[in-house]
């Protein structure tokens, strides 16, 4: 692309606000990245991301998106530490509705690293560009408008150093996008300007997490590299994972749905572990060498904001990633659900200079097709449990039954198992799962080929 000599602010240096900033660097002549935090130099947690020291798994889609936007950029993490898991073979081991999954018939492979040493890669790549700037402890006060209120024209910065706040300043663009998370004050800046706040939709789920590293023992490294007890819902809420990352540690995280949120202090941990639905994640925790303390986070609900319904909406404006749709991160679809919505912009960018099209109407259409299946399996699977508060499809109980079915079927069938993992990892739509042949394996247990 040949950018024109304009200027586009990005408001937060998430996964997605970076991904946003690649893809504007091709239409922009100037892109600036504003963030709250004093970015870390390293792969280090920062406080903006509060689910940063969580166990995080980009989905093959959103590894697609990545290695799309920077080719070779797994070849590089996986010579600096990250760990690749092929999911098809016994390298992962998961657990889920009293059965281990058997192994897929076609590759499923995952990068497995931690959330900060992911994201300092990724800014790296995206500040290595040179349209590309980047202003730290920097907080978006509020929009700059037009006079008639049609067009956002930039926005106000103030530090975001409480101590030396300093004075506003304004920052122009021809475009903003806020890729700030799901605290977005969008929906706030917008019913002061006279627009209609977006619709949301939430699914309760009040989950609580409890994360620390370990080294590994001194029998040395088990024969996977991923290993995963899910929850038999609605029976039991409790659930845990185990990566190997970088460093040649373990990332252990254990996981507990409808309040019933894991202890920090060794024994509670330990004794939360022994409670899953399996003994295989307590067994190997016996005999590992903790190195960290366990941080534990808390996440309420899916968030999800209907932006695509507005038929009015101010030009220079987008919203993306958490501040437009929110995940529960246990199926890790948070991440790779921004790097397709930034892909949506990027098709919405090619689509407005060729159509002429209001940028706001085409992207927010992409984005919500977008999001559609990875919010689908998400809040499906949550509304196993009766309890789960949210407004549920008049389908769900025949939904909740086929899925029982479904994951059933993934302990002695490869094909359900590469479909579940296919759709799972959003390389399919979930009609995937409802294909003639699949449907008969998971009903009948037979193939219709």
């Amino acid at each position: 692309m040949n950018p024109v000599p304009s200027h586009a602010v990005v408001v937060g240096a998430s996964m997605t606000g970076l991904l946003a900033a690649r893809v504007l660097a091709d239409f922009y002549g100037r892109v600036t990245v504003l963030d709250r935090d004093c970015l870390p130099n390293g792969p280090d947690a920062r406080k903006g991301v509060p689910q940063g020291h969580q166990i995080h798994v980009l989905l093959v889609g959103g590894a697609n998106v990545l290695e799309t936007l920077f080719p070779g950029f797994f070849v590089d993490l996986v010579r600096q530490g990250s760990v690749p898991v092929d999911f098809s073979s016994s390298e992962a081991s998961w657990f889920q509705q009293g059965i281990w999954k058997t192994q897929a018939a076609r590759q499923i492979l995952v990068h497995c690293q931690t959330r900060p040493f992911l994201e300092w890669h990724l800014r790296s790549r995206v500040l290595g560009l040179p349209r590309v700037t980047l202003r730290p402890s920097s907080t978006v006060t509020r929009l700059a408008w037009d006079d008639s209120h049609s067009r956002v024209t930039g926005v106000f910065t103030r530090s975001a150093d409480p101590a030396n706040p300093g004075d506003e300043q304004f920052l122009d663009a021809d475009l903003v996008v806020d890729a700030g998370g799901r605290n977005s004050s969008t929906p706030k800046w917008l019913g002061e300007a006279g627009y209609a706040q977006p619709r949301e939709t939430t699914v309760a789920i009040k989950m609580g997490y409890s994360t620390r590293f370990y080294q590994c023992p001194a029998s040395g490294h088990p024969p996977w590299k991923a290993l995963a007890v899910y929850a038999n819902a609605p029976l039991s809420t409790r659930s845990g994972v185990i990566f190997r990352v970088e460093g040649d540690r373990y990332i252990v995280t254990l996981m507990g749905a409808l309040g019933d949120y894991p202890p920090t202090d060794d024994a509670g941990f330990l004794e939360f572990a022994r409670q899953l639905d399996n003994p295989a994640l307590h067994d190997w925790l016996q005999h590992a060498q903790p190195l960290t303390p366990a941080v534990p986070y808390r996440y309420p609900a899916h968030l999800r904001r209907h932006y695509a319904e507005q038929d009015r909406f101010p030009d220079g404006l987008l919203v993306c990633g958490d501040a437009l749709c929110s995940f529960n991160p246990i199926y890790g679809q948070g991440m790779t659900a921004g790097a397709l919505e930034v892909l949506a912009l990027r098709d919405a960018l090619q689509s407005q200079r060729q159509t002429g099209t209001p940028l706001w109407r085409s992207f927010f259409t992409r984005a919500d097709k977008a999001v559609h299946g990875p919010w689908t399996m998400a809040t499906g699977a949550d509304f196993l449990h009766p309890r789960t508060e949210g407004e549920r499809p008049w389908d769900t109980p025949l939904r909740n039954w086929y899925l029982r079915r479904l994951l059933a079927a993934t302990g002695r069938d490869p094909e359900v198992t590469s479909a579940f993992y296919e759709v799972l990892h959003v390389l399919k739509k979930p009609s995937a799962l409802f294909t003639p042949d699949i449907l008969a394996r998971v009903l009948f247990g037979r193939s219709t080929q």
